[in-house]
């Protein structure tokens, strides 16, 4: 069984609360990339929620995270 979404807000709230979002992000030196802001626009027509929109992201934050820290490493050997 699935259960009930949590969110109460209407669709205008949540949209509201993600053009917020998107606009702090772009205000804080966010560059629009053709993948993220497909992410953008599923959230914006309601497809994921404002939290799975901040989920997506901070996992592609720590993965570029990850790859940027393993190309400073010196080789080993």
């Amino acid at each position: 069984m699935s259960q009930a979404s949590k969110d109460t807000r209407s669709v205008a709230e949540r949209a509201r609360d993600t053009a917020g979002i998107i606009g702090s992000l772009k205000h804080e030196g966010y560059v629009p990339t053709p993948e993220t802001e497909v992410i953008h626009q599923r959230a914006e027509r309601g497809e994921i929620t404002t939290d799975q929109l901040i989920e997506i992201f901070r996992q592609r934050a720590l993965k570029i995270e990850a790859e940027q820290r393993a190309r400073k490493r010196p080789p080993r050997g």
